[in-house]
């Protein structure tokens, strides 16, 4: 199905809003451990869910769908990050970015008899794309961090198809605040384990980033995304990976007055098509050439 004008919508601003934290992690991870900046995080988003789910009288999921969203507080949030962390010191970040930058074609690859020929090539073509604008180094010696990326990878684009599958009769907001309540927990009980020692510093910016982090980019951002995955195909929904990149190396360019390269601007816009044409993919499209061609 074609996205509505208010999935459109939804989609540009989730895209901006994740894209436009990598200032507010970096400042934050200087002066907080990044495992416990992301407990507090998820902790602060999840507490700002609770009063819409009270005054809204949210019905909480039970049996099946309670089990899956609390399977994906895991999947989609506590070990993907752990696995990126471990992965960041072998591999550059625009590497895993990259990688990330994947999980479109991944998802699509998960069920392609439901997959759009057409979605499916762009999907390839988007991440083409990508890698042209990003350029990023590859080594033998990173093989094993970007290895541990890919788990994530795939952890994260099959937690999105688990989510459209299961989670589809459950309001958005109660599923982002059981999620990051459980995530928080997690991620807690993995600084203890992995960051014992560590110093916390919360500075003005630190602050700052983190009501960033978990009021703009953490409550609302995961709302819309199981919004999104309520009313789109997962593979459409995972293309907010190639819009991510593109706004950080726009507000890279902007911020810190850096000049684009030739091959930013046509990667960037070879990522922008396709994802406009993974949007607009039908299934009844390839019905229509199938009857042309015979």
């Amino acid at each position: 199905m074609k996205p509505s004008p208010k999935q459109w919508l939804a989609f540009a601003a989730l895209g901006i809003v994740w894209g436009s934290t990598w200032i507010a992690a970096d400042t934050l991870a200087e002066s907080v451990p990044p495992l416990r900046g992301a407990a507090v995080r998820f902790l602060l988003a999840a507490l700002l869910c609770l009063p819409v789910v009270i005054r809204k009288r949210l019905n909480l999921p039970r049996s099946r769908a309670l089990a899956f969203v609390l399977l994906l507080s895991v999947t989609m949030v506590v070990l993907p990050s752990l696995l990126v962390l471990w992965a960041q010191r072998h591999v550059p970040s625009v590497t895993v970015t990259v990688l990330f930058s994947a999980m479109p074609l991944f998802v699509a690859m998960l069920g392609p008899d439901d997959v759009p020929r057409g979605a499916l090539l762009a999907t390839a073509v988007g991440l083409g794309g990508i890698v042209l604008a990003l350029g990023p180094s590859f080594s033998l010696d990173q093989a094993g961090g970007a290895a541990i990326a890919l788990l994530a990878v795939a952890s994260t684009g099959a937690s999105a198809v688990l989510a459209r599958r299961e989670l589809r009769a459950v309001n958005p907001v109660v599923v982002t605040a059981l999620l990051s309540a459980t995530a928080a927990l997690l991620l807690l009980v993995a600084a203890m384990a992995f960051e014992r020692g560590q110093t916390m510093h919360w500075t003005h910016n630190a602050i700052a980033s983190l009501v960033f982090l978990a009021i703009v980019a953490g409550a609302p951002a995961y709302a819309a995304y199981f919004w999104l995955l309520q009313h789109l195909e997962a593979y459409k929904v995972t293309t907010v990976q190639w819009i991510e990149p593109l706004v950080a190396i726009i507000e890279t360019a902007f911020f810190l007055r850096l000049g684009l390269s030739f091959a930013m601007i046509a990667g960037s816009l070879v990522t922008f098509t396709s994802l406009l044409l993974v949007m607009r993919a039908r299934a009844e499209d390839d019905k229509n050439v199938s009857l042309l061609g015979n």
